[in-house]
């Protein structure tokens, strides 16, 4: 007999609670991947249609936890998707994830994302017992590198043509956090 999924946790903080993402979140999610000012980081060009952004939040809803995991950032009180926040490139056995994150933009600048990534930190740190968690970040991306310095990450240097988006080449600055550097952290 095949054992079903364990059910995708639900982590709850003082303003958001991360959930699973539905097919309901679409439309918040295309707020955020169709602003240009938003994706200009991000490592996927633009979406220019709805229909990327529908195939994008399928596959957040069929991910492989071992691998990758996405959750729905959503207010607490209305449970409105905020934007979304993830680990990938997962090694478990390895103990080691990259992270990422996403806020709309309307409501950038409001503590969502570095809330949303402390618990999400939590969950990786304690219940998946990960060593390293490793966050790839555009060098002109001041708010993003503000929000994991402020976490504990440490800059371990520039990638050169890490990554590309479309047709274009680009630098990632790798911060990474270990288990044993976050003390204090709750």
């Amino acid at each position: 007999m095949v054992k079903p999924p364990a059910p995708h946790p639900t982590l709850v903080t003082r303003r958001l609670r991360l959930r699973q993402f539905s097919n309901e979140d679409v439309d918040a999610m295309h707020e955020c991947f169709a602003d240009p000012e938003a994706m200009r980081f991000w490592n996927t060009p633009v979406h220019s249609k709805r229909i990327e952004t529908e195939r994008a939040v399928h596959r957040f809803i069929d991910c492989t936890p071992s691998y990758y995991r996405f959750w729905a950032v959503a207010d607490a009180k209305t449970n409105l998707c905020l934007g979304m926040v993830n680990y990938h490139d997962g090694h478990i056995r390895s103990k080691r994830v990259a992270i990422g994150y996403i806020v709309n933009p309307s409501r950038r600048r409001e503590g969502i994302g570095a809330e949303a990534v402390l618990a999400m930190l939590q969950f990786c740190f304690g219940y998946l017992g990960i060593h390293r968690v490793q966050a790839f970040i555009h060098p002109d991306n001041a708010a993003s590198r503000e929000l994991v310095e402020k976490l504990g990450f440490r800059c371990e240097g520039r990638l050169r043509d890490n990554l590309r988006v479309g047709d274009e080449w680009r630098d990632d600055m790798l911060y990474a956090l270990l288990a044993t550097e976050r003390s204090g952290q709750t």
